[in-house]
């Protein structure tokens, strides 16, 4: 062993005699090649992990290990970084004097080193480099000051990588913040909508920008079709909407996003039936309770089978929506009824539904024949291609029996 003397003069303090002594390490070191120093990293990195060894003795060799970590050959630094990785008893000294090193060196000890504290990631990632800032940025625990600097503060390429960490911590506030700051910077808004915990009113406001510029592009374009393109546009917009409603998975969530949308006058008819539609009865349901300020548990007694749907009606015509939408919002509730009221629970979807809501329109007692072709005529423009084609045919039958 490298430092056999200096275990023998461990053992010697043990029955009492002088205190310990490192002069043998400080000889490997002065007077040792490349070879000496890795054995010497190796036992010193094993030696201040055992469990036994002294909270002194495990001080009076960190000196050492700094020097190890600035020591001439390259080899040799990046060994003891690999092995301090999961080292909990080293000191700061230590700490830094590794993340002063080469940059292959130390990037993947900061990212993964479980020594390093909230305080430690501020001070490496404020005196560090780009490449040290983003180290401190992949990590797992990165802390809450570290995320909030990288945001408002740090180089682009920085706030990217704390971006895509799914282990930092976004306050609604900071990503805000962050969408703010890049919303011109087409990776970085993508990186952010990835997240799962990006607020909805933040998701919403993107979708809301990006349909704003797509109609202006449409407008200079000079299209001959200006106003069929205008509304192909309305339609993607809408359907953005939908997705972001969808991905809502509790009560908090939704409500958040009716008054967002709201106060934008973006939470219309439309938006909530092409939802319920694609099977996101929950949206609707939710939706219909907030605007009408009833109780979603109230609400929620439509989806029982044979139920009445005076609560329903009554529901719709408090809502403010369209008269016009009320047709088609009654079957979507009568088709919902076939998996009860867990059908409203977000984050639910019934697959396949829009057969199932033309199926109810054909088949329910409940809505007039007026009734039933206003609300075929609706989902033939908000159904899936399938759903469309099925609602077109229902109509022709319909006005076909009519005449």
């Amino acid at each position: 062993m490298i430092f056999s003397r200096f275990w023998r003069r461990r053992e010697r303090k043990r029955s009492g005699a002088p205190g310990l002594s490192i002069s043998t390490l400080e000889q490997v070191l002065a007077a040792g090649d490349a070879q000496a120093w890795w054995r010497l990293a190796t036992q010193l990195a094993a030696f201040v992990e055992r469990p036994d060894t002294p909270p002194e003795e495990r001080d009076a060799v960190m000196p050492i290990l700094v020097r190890l970590a600035s020591c001439p050959d390259r080899a040799v630094r990046a060994h003891l970084a690999a092995l301090l990785r999961d080292a909990r008893h080293i000191s700061m000294d230590v700490i830094l004097a590794i993340a002063a090193c080469e940059n292959d060196i130390s990037s993947p000890f900061i990212e993964r080193a479980v020594a390093i504290s909230p305080r430690l990631q501020m001070a490496i990632f404020r005196a560090g480099n780009a490449e040290r800032r983003k180290a401190v940025c992949r990590r797992e625990d990165v802390c809450a000051e570290v995320v909030r600097e990288a945001i408002m503060v740090a180089e682009r390429e920085v706030a990217l990588v704390c971006i895509r960490n799914a282990h930092a911590v976004f306050s609604p506030k900071l990503a805000r913040r962050a969408y703010l700051r890049f919303r011109e910077d087409e990776e970085v808004i993508e990186a952010l909508l990835q997240r799962h915990d990006l607020p909805l009113e933040v998701r919403l406001a993107h979708v809301e920008v990006m349909a704003g510029r797509l109609r202006a592009v449409m407008r200079e374009a000079g299209w001959a079709e200006a106003q069929r393109a205008l509304e192909a546009a309305a339609s993607m917009e809408e359907q953005a909407l939908v997705d972001i409603l969808a991905d809502a998975d509790d009560e908090d969530g939704l409500v958040s996003a009716f008054e967002f949308l709201s106060r934008r006058g973006k939470l219309t008819a439309a938006v909530l039936l092409r939802a319920a539609v694609a099977g996101h009865v929950a949206v609707l349901v939710h939706a219909l309770a907030w605007l009408s300020k009833m109780k979603i548990s109230r609400l929620k007694q439509v989806l029982r089978s044979g139920a009445s749907l005076a609560l329903a009606r009554t529901a719709l015509m408090r809502s403010g929506l369209p008269e016009g939408a009320h047709a088609l919002a009654l079957s979507v509730l009568l088709a919902a009824r076939r998996r009860g009221e867990n059908a409203a629970e977000p984050g639910q979807r019934m697959r396949g539904f829009g057969p199932l809501v033309l199926e109810a329109i054909a088949t329910t007692e409940h809505l007039s024949v007026a009734e039933k072709m206003q609300a075929a005529g609706m989902l033939q423009k908000l159904g899936d291609e399938r759903t469309r084609e099925l609602a077109a045919r229902f109509v022709q039958s319909l006005l076909r029996h009519a005449a």
